[in-house]
């Protein structure tokens, strides 16, 4: 029988697992300095790019966390409230950040940040309820309870956004655009983000 040192049983990820999110930002990177500017914005579309992968991460993040809570909604099993929580606070994360890029993509564009603009401020507000709501559900000794909370998140983002006027925000700036190079862009920039969020869960599920 083969015993292991404690230092091999101590460590919890391989040699490699650091090496992803170096990866994953270095790709980001040169995606960035690389991918193609757009006839109107230019370079500033390299803020957009990192704006709408960062927002479309935190969604898929609220996918993910709406089917976990209504996983644990149902079965009200542990195994889903062990995942629920840092795919929730991960894509809140991300989520976050999307809205701050917006800012920058704004001032880069249209060289001020519109707090008012009705896209803006779903964003916002929708930022508020989502942090507020899985506060709300971590303080819950009721599964059910914490379950329904956290599976609501996306779709009241989702009514946030789509009941927003649009008045500078475009509807869509990947299926808008003209340009395949572009929209591959997006995709890819987008893949990047969502690899670092499955990292940080996956650290994250690890050390706690």
């Amino acid at each position: 029988m083969q015993i292991k040192s404690s230092q091999q049983q101590e460590r919890p990820f391989p040699g490699w697992f650091w090496w992803v999110p170096v990866g994953l930002l270095a790709g980001l990177l040169l995606l960035l300095i690389l991918g193609p500017e757009e006839r109107t914005l230019g370079g500033g579309i390299r803020s957009v790019y990192v704006h709408v992968g960062l927002i479309w991460t935190g969604l898929v993040g609220f996918m993910v966390t709406a089917v976990l809570g209504l996983g644990l909604l149902i079965t009200q099993k542990q195994a889903w409230l062990r995942w629920l929580s840092p795919v929730g606070w991960v894509a809140l994360g991300f989520y976050a950040a999307g809205v701050f890029m917006s800012m920058v993509a704004s001032a880069d564009n249209w060289g001020a940040v519109f707090l008012q603009e009705p896209r803006m401020a779903a964003s916002l507000n929708g930022l508020a309820v989502a942090t507020i709501m899985l506060i709300l559900g971590s303080w819950q000794p009721w599964l059910r309870v914490r379950g329904a909370l956290s599976a609501s998140i996306i779709f009241i983002l989702f009514w946030f956004n789509f009941s927003a006027e649009l008045v500078l925000h475009p509807r869509d700036p990947i299926t808008t655009s003209q340009a395949t190079s572009i929209q591959f862009t997006f995709l890819f920039v987008t893949a990047l983000f969502v690899g670092l969020a499955v990292w940080i869960i996956m650290l994250l599920r690890k050390t706690a």
